[in-house]
């Protein structure tokens, strides 16, 4: 049995409710204009759920894309991996809720690595595979717009909602040629929610003081956190793999922020022609931002046959991770 793995399908999901940035100032009656927003962010739109949408309802219409892409039924899936922050609930894990709508049986659970996420799956799918799974399929999802403090502009304009991922399957030649995770806790996570957990349970107090709202770091801060260990993951991952950046095809980093992505690929020197940043389009997704930004890479033809992509993100706590792979 090989314990080589590849990516063999992706797909993304993104609410049909799209906000520009005129429209976000309208409903949240914020006190900027259009040109704050874009002059700051780089964003000119994004994706929120509607009313009564879920996280799972978005990561179920994504897993839909990906196994019809590889022509799979839900029963054939033997983990499910969900990377989010956004829960539908504190408990039970949001992959099961995933696995019941979706109509699969399996192993599933949920991952908290924040933007992070989705390459944690990635290494937790390699390491299935190398023990006997076959397909395994590895989702993230945020739900950003529901943790908005509206009084908060800067996270207001930063964030949307969105789901992507992949199905990882065992193969005969390397495609996931090297994935390196790690993590460094710090006084200062860089984005948090106060209370709604153990340490700081819902109360009355807490609401009225919103503390179950998404709080931020100041982003210069974010930044320079940011570049130190996007640069860890990065050289890492390519001295493992024996690889250089100018080897890579596509480069894929945390779709954070615009001006974030490319203070990113200048520090890295990454040719910026071979950079993702799709930013404007989508804001913030928190976890989901790099696997939008393969899937629609890979269905656009931005990946082709051949094409190895670098793709890599930091999370709060601090997260980070870099994986490689040869489509």
């Amino acid at each position: 049995m090989s314990t080589s793995v590849r990516v063999a399908a992706t797909g993304c999901y993104l609410p049909p409710d799209v906000l520009t940035n005129r429209q976000l100032i309208e409903r949240l009656s914020l006190d900027v204009d259009e040109a704050w927003i874009e002059s700051r962010t780089g964003i000119r739109q994004r994706h929120w759920m509607a009313p009564g949408q879920t996280t799972s309802d978005m990561l179920v219409e994504c897993a839909r894309s990906i196994l019809a892409e590889a022509g799979l039924e839900p029963r054939a899936v033997e983990r499910l991996i969900v990377a989010t922050v956004s829960p539908d609930h504190p408990s039970p894990s949001t992959a099961t809720i995933v696995a019941r709508k979706l109509g699969a049986r399996c192993a599933a659970f949920d991952i908290s690595a924040a933007c992070a996420g989705f390459l944690y799956g990635l290494d937790l799918a390699r390491g299935a595979i190398a023990t006997g799974a076959r397909n395994v399929l590895v989702l993230s999802a945020d739900a950003r717009s529901r943790y908005i403090d509206p009084r908060d502009r800067r996270g207001a304009v930063l964030f949307s909602d969105g789901a992507a991922g992949a199905l990882v399957v065992p193969s005969e030649q390397p495609g996931l040629i090297e994935v390196v995770i790690g993590a460094e806790g710090l006084e200062h996570m860089g984005a948090w929610i106060p209370a709604g957990g153990a340490a700081r349970p819902a109360t009355r107090e807490t609401v009225d003081a919103g503390a179950h709202y998404l709080q931020v770091d100041g982003f210069r801060e974010i930044f320079e956190q940011f570049k130190a260990f996007t640069r860890e993951a990065v050289h890492s991952v390519l001295e493992r793999s024996g690889h250089t950046l100018g080897d890579v095809d596509v480069f894929i980093t945390h779709q954070g922020n615009a001006f974030l992505v490319r203070e990113i690929v200048a520090d890295l020197g990454v040719d910026p022609a071979r950079a993702i940043d799709d930013v404007a389009r989508h804001g913030n997704t928190s976890g989901a931002t790099v696997p939008i930004a393969l899937a629609e890479a890979r269905a656009s033809g931005r990946i082709r046959a051949g094409d190895l992509v670098l793709m890599t993100s930091v999370g709060a706590g601090w997260t980070f991770g870099a994986a490689l792979h040869r489509f």
